[in-house]
């Protein structure tokens, strides 16, 4: 069946038909593709422990589930956990049965959906921008370091891009044509996003077609859409699970969920992870980088030409939308807008295809100088801080940054000299060459060989070995990372006011935790607790961003005063009142 190609006005070699090639080699194209992406995906997952902090805790709740043999309710450290839906638990359960319960295989569910995402965008595009289109932006998306970063984190935004590009998808061929499988299959991806992250999902799709129909694209007619096809997958697919959870929870899971993660975060900047006003174009510039250069003259270019090809309307809409929805939410984080980036490829794509058409140079195209300064001031800037940042670290490491800077640079270079040629399908060739040798050394071997200085991995391996040595309890304080207890193996407490550590105290017993300096000299003087530290430990706190050392120490009761007297729990602990364990 030949290839329908739906922007108008593009010459005969952009709108080849691929039906009339031989099978074998439209195949070739979508696996070179899927192990490209793979490739870059996979490199050091095995070899690098668990980012802190959501990774950790997604990892911990699965290993507890497998533990229980219980797949219904999530729990974190022995504590129900509501803040996402089930369906990732699931598929991480999947993939470390086959994989192993290790980095690697909590890691495969967003390897495999990254991979299949950078199909899924070579597809669209191939409809969208002729086959030389398609390979383009599939390229451009599958070498975005934002992309393959969010690839190999074992959290849910990978697996939720691609649910919502199939829905994208969905939307753009139920406007064309009247599908009762597209439709079926963009409630589908509409419901397992629902059960990945609730509904964030549909209302970024939604936030995307309302601005695209603002733009000019011809929405699908409801008819098209099969409203009550969606009511009823909602009812036997999402609906089953969110109804009894909530009974079994007593509602609590959707008071977290709805209340306090997706209202809360609406109105409060959750764990400092608040924005200024423009945050999410100004940090997808650099995430999406170099690509991201292209794309203000691509969105500039498109929205001259909106009327006459509803396809860059529709583009317009998917890049715009979900961005100004984020914006309202005072909790701002990049990967939120991961599912919009496959837009921000086909536009780039677009564009060079574009050029390349009209035989122009990119500098004389609007914010085409823009572009080329973006690029190499963008590129120069990144290829600076690297080599900064290498002379700090030590053996190997440095001389690898210095590698990568060159290749940044230099891939900035190559694709301003292409570009000012006006050969634009070879620089982004180029770069896309560049920036896959750049992403699989840098974390297939840079951040691996940092693993060192990974505090959380490190003190979680050391307490479970004091912990068996000594047959005491491991306690947290204020140092509560996700990572301890995945390196642990097993829950631990965790407490950061007087009255709850104490507790573990009763009867004379001694406990095990991570004690700042300063913290141990407040529960000297201040507690009048024995502090033993047993071992020393050097590192990198990833959540805080800065270097720390931390005492693993055994921690018990004093048995008298200095002057004799018996010093009861009870009075160390009236003594603090209400005021933090340790400052």
């Amino acid at each position: 069946m030949e290839q329908e190609v739906l922007i108008e006005g593009q010459d005969d070699h952009r709108t080849d038909s691929p039906g009339a090639r031989p099978g074998w080699r439209r195949w070739c194209e979508p696996i070179a593709l899927a192990l490209l992406a793979l490739a870059i995906n996979l490199a050091g997952n095995d070899r690098t422990g668990l980012w802190d902090r959501d990774e950790p805790r997604y990892a911990v709740a699965v290993r507890e589930m497998r533990a229980r043999g219980d797949w219904f309710l999530p729990t974190y450290n022995g504590e129900p956990r509501y803040h996402k839906p089930i369906l990732i638990y699931w598929l991480m359960g999947l993939t470390t049965a086959l994989a192993g319960d290790n980095p690697f295989g909590a890691r495969l569910v967003s390897s495999l959906a990254g991979a299949a995402a950078v199909v899924g965008v070579w597809w669209l595009a191939r409809r969208l921008l002729g086959p030389r289109g398609g390979w383009l932006a599939a390229l451009i998306y599958a070498t975005a370091p934002i992309v393959a970063i969010e690839s190999k984190l074992a959290t849910t935004d990978a697996t939720l891009a691609l649910w919502l590009l199939g829905a994208q998808a969905s939307l753009w061929v139920l406007s064309r044509r009247d599908s009762r499988l597209v439709a079926a299959g963009f409630w589908a991806a509409l419901n397992l996003a629902i059960l990945t992250k609730g509904p964030v999902g549909p209302a970024l799709v939604a936030a995307a077609s309302a601005v695209a129909w603002w733009c000019g694209w011809p929405v699908p007619p409801r008819a098209r859409l099969r409203w009550r096809w969606g009511l009823a997958s909602l009812l036997l697919i999402a609906a089953p699970w969110f109804a009894a959870v909530s009974i079994v929870s007593g509602g609590e899971f959707l008071r977290f969920a709805l209340g306090d993660q997706l209202l809360g975060r609406l109105a409060v900047d959750r764990e400092t992870h608040g924005g200024f006003p423009g945050y999410y174009p100004t940090v997808a510039t650099l995430a999406f980088f170099p690509w991201s250069a292209l794309v203000p003259a691509a969105i500039v270019g498109a929205w001259t030409r909106r009327r006459s090809e509803p396809a860059l309307a529709y583009l317009l809409g998917w890049t715009i939308g979900p961005m100004m929805l984020l914006e309202c939410f005072r909790t701002k984080l990049i990967h939120y807008y991961l599912p919009a980036f496959p837009a921000w490829a086909l536009l780039a794509g677009w564009l060079i295809l574009s050029l390349a058409d009209e035989g122009v140079n990119i500098r004389r195209q609007s914010l085409g100088r823009l572009a080329m300064a973006m690029l190499v001031g963008i590129g120069l800037a990144i290829a600076a801080v690297l080599v900064a940042g290498a002379a700090f670290l030590p053996g190997r490491v440095g001389p690898l940054l210095v590698v990568v800077a060159a290749l940044v640079a230099g891939s900035a270079l190559v694709g301003l000299t292409y570009f000012q040629r006006g050969e634009g399908r070879r620089a982004a060739h180029a770069m896309s060459a560049c920036w896959a040798v750049i992403l699989v050394i840098a974390t297939g071997v840079v951040v691996p060989m940092c693993e060192s200085f990974r505090t959380s991995r490190i003190v979680g391996e050391r307490l479970r070995a004091l912990a068996a040595r000594t047959g005491l309890e491991p306690v947290m304080l204020e140092y509560q990372e996700p990572g301890v207890v995945y390196a642990l193996g097993y829950p631990i407490a965790e407490t950061r006011d007087p009255a709850g550590f104490f507790s573990h105290l009763t009867g004379g017993r001694s406990v095990l935790t991570a004690l700042r300096e300063n913290e141990i000299e407040v529960m000297r003087e201040h507690f009048e607790l024995d502090v033993t530290p047993v071992e020393r430990v050097e590192g990198f706190w990833l959540t805080k961003g800065k270097y720390q050392t931390l005492f693993l120490s055994i921690v018990k009761p004093r048995a008298s005063r200095p002057d004799g007297e018996a010093v009861p729990v009870a009075t160390a602990r009236g003594a603090a009142g209400e005021q933090p364990l340790v400052k």
